[in-house]
């Protein structure tokens, strides 16, 4: 099952088989492997520190719930009405952030509809144009966070922890068709190699 997932799952930790090495910046040991330590995320050089108001992500740092980035590429408090919870006896009434999307989890969240692609959305979320309205969707909470146990990946949207390659926290429970998965990933379906449910891994690393 590991050599298996080995070959398959390259998510959103970086993870290097141990020696007489230790871990680099950044890093701890999770059993054989270095895994980027809690509040540090994958990116291309490596496991990178999140800053004020940032939190791991799928393919780097992410801004908090609650904050968005902004123009000076900091994480300030979003707009009152952005992320708030909402439901159908609890509707959004915010004249821009007037429709209520569902999370991986099943909660409601208050954002805006009716974009026609990324550059339309803020604070990291992603224009869903498989959704009818497309709507600014939020990235799911958990998403790459360094996990070595489904413990550590508890409470968020990513509830899967692969403890075989990233030793990070992924979502599960996806359909393949229509992908429902966020922005930069596809729903892969890893059942027959004992993953209980479909889970989201990186856009193009689902084997075929």
């Amino acid at each position: 099952m590991a050599l298996i997932l080995a070959g398959t799952i390259a998510a959103t930790t970086v993870g290097c088989v141990l020696s007489a090495d230790r871990c680099g910046p950044d890093e701890m040991l999770a059993g054989d492997r270095c895994v980027c330590v809690g509040n540090a995320a994958t990116t291309a050089h490596g496991c990178t520190p999140c800053g004020t108001n940032e939190v791991p992500g799928a393919m780097g740092c992410v801004c908090a719930t609650g904050f968005v980035r902004g123009t000076d590429g900091a994480c300030a408090a979003a707009p009152a009405a952005m992320g708030v919870a909402c439901s159908a006896s609890m509707p959004c009434t915010d004249a821009t952030y007037n429709y209520c999307a569902t999370s991986a989890s099943g909660d409601g969240y208050c954002t805006t509809s009716g974009c026609t692609g990324d550059a339309d959305c803020t604070g990291g979320y992603a224009c869903n144009l498989t959704a009818t309205p497309p709507y600014c969707q939020r990235p799911p909470t958990g998403q790459g966070m360094s996990c070595t146990a489904p413990a550590d990946c508890a409470g968020t949207e990513a509830t899967y922890c692969d403890t075989f390659q990233t030793h990070s926290c992924l979502v599960q429970g996806c359909t393949v068709t229509p992908n429902n998965c966020f922005e930069g990933s596809d729903c892969c379906d890893l059942t027959k190699f004992g993953v209980p449910m479909p889970i989201c891994v990186a856009k193009g690393t689902c084997p075929q």
